[in-house]
Formats: structure tokens, sequence, C-alpha cells
């Protein structure tokens, strides 16, 4: 098998015929590996995600048979740098897996496994997992104990005793009245009930969210959502919030979610979004909020009632819960089904290559510089080392770390990292007034006043480099030009002295040049 990493949205793009072909084939699929949903959620998530994608050969108009969404998540442990390996779909997917046309997995998923083994990660999470045992068999085996640990994350809510790794469904028949027949009486004649109140007029109705809606719908089922969740998920509840808004809006803008409203009179009551997968014909229940000072007839009933009505008029054959056996669902007629959260670590629970993947570099970056603010000098020297050490040239990196070295006082060292920084960036001014100022305090004026000209040559403007230029001099006795410099530095820049000094710099510079200073 030939595998090849999609890594941008463009290619993605390019994509959507051949996903949705073996998409439509694999009887494991669902809604959170379809193109549309993955698509929509990888453009709105934060660091680096990549997708490996299978075919038989190296040709390029051979189609792909299976595709394994991934992502990269990168942490700063003990001193060094760990890279998680995570499905793409976590935290926005509660099932994750691979999409693969079943006459081929026997080859694709050990392909895939290997693809994996050889890349630079300390965790591998199959987190949410929706896979058939003899799938999660020829993935796993690539992953010989002798080498890793393997350890199942416990998926039970420590407050309220849920268990997230079961998950309910209906499988629906063709006709509600069907449908509720296999309900026990006392829920069948509830829903009866309770939906005859919304279908006939009276002050309880639903609408159902448009395009001229939706906005306001989701804002209002957010807003109801955490209400409700705030005093548990804490602090993790503003992302949550914009995390789900993001994914809903853009499953949205798909065709994938239909979101009902719970009115009494005027007043929004309720809101309901399931993730809607025209192609396997399931109606999956994301979310749901309810005013919680409403004392009318239960909303979440009426919703439930109302979308598996809806889905079964329109030809769907699976209403999922998905994760969480709260009681409730049960009362819907559903059976369940497990996922599993399997994490797969290294012996030693370092990166399985030296150095760090070049795809985590930007996440390294931002750590490493919080670390930086935060005083945790040891931390962020290492970031910004492992940063050079994947990609040599970087800018950003070198500039960080020769200010950290300024600031430990190791001039020699720091001295090197700009030097470095002015031959990756010749044309940025900051690296050789950097560069000027490592020197001085090296004691190297004649080294400093070399590099603070060019700082002047490109920033000719600024008075910092008059400024350097006259306190070089003064420290290599070359008191007779300083005062042009001082006058220049204090002068609009069209000025005559400032003319004068320009045209007379070039003396040093051609003096410093004829000395040839070595770095």
């Amino acid at each position: 098998m030939h595998i090849d990493i999609i890594e941008d949205l463009p290619s993605l793009a390019k994509l959507e015929d051949n996903w949705n072909t073996v998409y439509d084939e694999d009887p494991e699929a669902q809604i959170f590996l379809s193109w549309k949903w993955l698509h929509g959620w990888l453009s709105c998530i934060h660091g680096p995600w990549f997708i490996l994608a299978a075919k038989a050969g190296k040709a390029a108009d051979l189609p792909y048979v299976a595709f394994f969404p991934l992502r990269l998540q990168t942490t700063i442990e003990d001193a060094d740098i760990i890279h998680d390996m995570r499905m793409a779909g976590s935290f926005g997917a509660d099932y994750t897996g691979i999409v693969c046309r079943p006459e081929m997995e026997n080859k694709v998923l050990p392909a895939f496994a290997r693809y994996v083994r050889h890349m630079n990660w300390a965790r591998l999470n199959l987190d949410n997992l929706r896979m058939s045992e003899r799938r999660v068999r020829l993935l796993l085996a690539c992953f010989p104990k002798a080498g890793f640990r393997y350890s199942e994350a416990n998926a039970v809510n420590k407050v309220d005793g849920i268990d997230n790794s079961l998950c309910p469904y209906v499988t629906l028949p063709g006709d509600w009245n069907a449908y509720l027949d296999t309900l026990s009486t006392n829920t069948r004649q509830k829903i009866r009930r309770l939906l005859k109140q919304v279908d006939e007029p009276g002050e309880y109705w639903i609408s159902v969210s448009t395009s001229e809606t939706f906005e306001q719908d989701l804002k209002t089922l957010l807003g109801f959502w955490e209400t409700k969740w705030r005093p548990r998920k804490g602090d993790r509840t503003d992302s949550l919030v914009r995390s789900n808004g993001a994914m809903l809006t853009r499953s949205f803008q798909s065709g994938l979610v239909y979101l009902p409203t719970f009115w009494h009179g005027e007043r929004a009551v309720a809101a309901l979004a399931t993730l809607v997968d025209p192609r396997k014909r399931t109606f999956s229940f994301y979310m749901t909020g309810r005013d919680e000072t409403f004392e009318g007839p239960p909303a979440g009933v009426i919703l439930h009632a109302f979308s598996i009505r809806h889905a079964i008029a329109n030809g769907f054959s699976e209403y999922d819960f998905l994760r969480g056996n709260e009681p409730y669902k049960y009362s819907y007629g559903c059976v369940e089904r497990k996922i599993r959260n399997t994490i797969v670590e290294t012996r030693d629970g370092r990166n399985l290559r030296t150095g760090i993947d070049p795809r985590s570099i930007p996440d390294v970056l931002q750590k490493a510089t919080e670390l930086h603010k935060k005083g945790k000098i040891a931390e962020a020297e290492m970031g910004y080392r492992r940063i050079l050490g994947a990609q040599p040239k970087h800018a950003d990196a070198l500039h960080r770390l020769g200010q950290l070295l300024v600031a430990k006082a190791d001039f020699v060292a720091a001295k090197r990292v700009f030097r470095t920084l002015t031959a990756v960036r010749p044309g940025a001014a900051k690296a050789w007034q950097c560069l000027g100022q490592v020197c001085e305090s090296l004691g190297e004026h004649e080294q400093a006043l070399r590099q603070h000209l060019e700082f002047m040559r490109l920033q000719p403007d600024s008075p910092d480099g008059f400024v350097a230029v006259a306190r070089c001099m003064a420290k290599l006795g070359r008191i007779a030009e300083i005062n042009a410099a001082l006058l220049a530095a204090i002068e609009p820049a069209s000025g005559p002295s400032v003319r004068k000094w320009r045209d007379w710099r070039s003396i040093p510079d051609r003096q410093a040049s004829d000395r040839s200073i070595s770095a």
C-alpha cells in the first residue's frame, strides 16, 4: 500500500468525491468520519492535523481506498517535548475511526499502523474509537507490548457515574406508529400526549432552524447549555461553547444540522441540535439546552420525540444518542454499542524519534514563548533549541533564543545565534541591532560598530542607530567623529547633518570591511 499525507484544506477539498465513495462502501463509517463534517471541523480547530490516505500504488490516477484522520498535540513535560497523536475529530466528535473499503482492511490497517509507528510521538490516543474488534486487532498488532504500553482511559464520569463508552441508539422502522409500538405503554401514551400539544394550535409550538434563524437559535441553545454546565465544567466552559458553536455552524452550512426549538408563546424554552447524515441515513443527537426555570411540559422529551418522528418521516434508519448511558435514553427503545478509549504509549514515555515533528513547530514556539514570559528559562530554552534542531533557520526561534541568552549573560552563545539570524534575515534591522548590542557586551566595539552601521543602513531614520554608532566610536577613541553622529541623531532625517553623516559614514564602514573582522 502507498500512503500519502493530506494536511491542508485545499488538498482535502479535492478528495471529496473519492472520500464519499469509500465512505458509502464502509459499513463502519459514521457522521464524524464524513467528508463534510471533517472538512468543517478541521477548518476551525487549532494545531496541526493530517490525514493518511492509502491507495494500491503510487500512480497519481489511482483512487484512495482508505483514510485515517489524525491530529498532533504538543506539551512540554519534564524538560522534554512530548507529542500526543490523536484522532482528528478529538474533542468535537463523539466517535472516531478510519474510513476504509471493507475488502481492503487487511492490507490498509497494518499499512496505516506501520506508517504511524515511524512517526514522532510518545502517546497514540485512540479516543472515542468506534471500530470493529477485527479492525482494532489489525491496527494494534503493529505496536507490540515489548515496545509499547497499553491502557484504557476511564470513560465513567466521577460526578454522576455516567459511562461515556456506552452509546445508546435506536434502529428506526419505516413508520412512526410502528416505532411507538416498540415502546412501553406509558412512554407511548406520554409521547403522543406531549406531541399533540405542539401539533395543535396553542401556547406551545416548535420551530426548526432555517438559514435566517440559525444564528439566533444556536445562540439560544448554547446559552441554555452554558447556564447548566458552567458550575461543573468551570474554566473549560468558554472554550467548549466556542468550539461547539463553530462546529455546529460549519455543519449547518453543510446541511448536517437539524435544530428544533421548543417555545412557550414568545419564550424559547429549549433547543436540541442533531447531526444529520443523509449518506448513512442517521440522526445523531449532539447537544441540548433548556431554560431551567421553565415549569411546563418536559421539553427534552418533546424535542427528542419530535426529532425521531421527523427522522422516520424522512426515511432515516437510526437515531443515535451518542456517548453516555443516561437512563432517560433507554426509554426511547435504545440498545447500546460500546466504544473504546485506548492509549498506546512508548515504554520510556518519550517520542519515538529524536527531535520534534516539524508540524508541531508553531505550537512549540508558542509554548516556549509563554514559558519564557513566565520566567521558566530552562524549559523555554529547550523549546527554542528543539525547534532549531528541526529547522535550523527558524527566524523567530533564533531571535527569542538570542534574547534569552542575553538575559542569561551568555553573550558568546547569543552572538552566534544573532549572527545566524542576520544570515537568515539579512533585511531585518532588529537582527543587526541585537548582534551589535551583543558585540558591545563582549567588548568587541569595532565589530559592534559594523553591525550598528548595517542597522542604520536598513533604518536610516532611527536615532537609535546614530546613538549606538557614537557609543561605539567613543569606546574606540574616535572622538572627532562623535559630534557628527550625535548631531545627526537629533536632527530630522532630511537635515544637513544627517545628509552629511550618511555620506561620511561609508568611510568607517569601508575601513571595517578592509579589516575583515571575523565573527
